[in-house]
């Protein structure tokens, strides 16, 4: 058992003293009262075991047979060595008629030495807040945002802005049809 269900248990066998009702027992195991009565009435029944989970050591209503996964890693072998999962999958249904997830055959073939796990990228550096500029002027930042501005008066248009970076304050402002070269530019 985990400690988990042996703390599971414990409030359950309270409960079953009278020591605390069942709203109270479902606060401290998380769950609802009607869960908390199921395991009452198991624990009551069958003792301990009514705690632990009944599929528990039992293989998966939806585990494939040892011979259709040996029948999958020896069509991988001959053909699909060098796929990745996904496209291995494809042609496994393709032109096998074999049906198979594509995490599921991920798996498999990690296990087989067929793909490598790959790390995720860690960040080589940590980027902290830029101190704003000194002063006025020093740095503008600049950029442009489409929107419809004006409703359904006008086509959209872009907004060309520019702030200064010290103060905050926006110093440009200018309606243009795009943000190309030539009214950038222009600003």
């Amino acid at each position: 058992m985990t400690q988990k269900e042996l703390s599971r248990y414990e409030t359950i066998k309270r409960l079953i003293k009278g020591e605390i009702n069942g709203t109270e027992a479902a606060k401290q195991i998380n769950l609802s009262v009607r869960q908390v009565r199921r395991l009452k009435f198991r624990v009551r029944k069958v003792g301990v075991k009514g705690i632990i989970h009944g599929s528990r050591g039992k293989s998966g209503n939806r585990r494939m047979s040892k011979e259709k996964i040996e029948k999958i890693e020896i069509i991988i072998k001959k053909k699909y060595a060098d796929f990745g999962p996904t496209f291995a999958a494809e042609k496994l249904r393709e032109c096998h008629q074999i049906k198979i997830g594509k995490e599921t055959l991920r798996q498999l073939m990690i296990d087989w030495g067929f793909w490598q796990v790959k790390s995720r990228k860690k960040n080589k550096e940590y980027r902290k807040w830029r101190q704003r500029k000194e002063y006025y002027g020093q740095m503008i930042q600049f950029d442009g945002s489409y929107h419809h501005w004006f409703e359904t008066r006008a086509p959209e248009c872009c907004l060309l802005g520019a702030i200064d970076d010290a103060t905050g304050r926006i110093t440009k402002l200018k309606f243009v049809h795009d943000e190309g070269v030539m009214p950038v530019f222009a600003f």
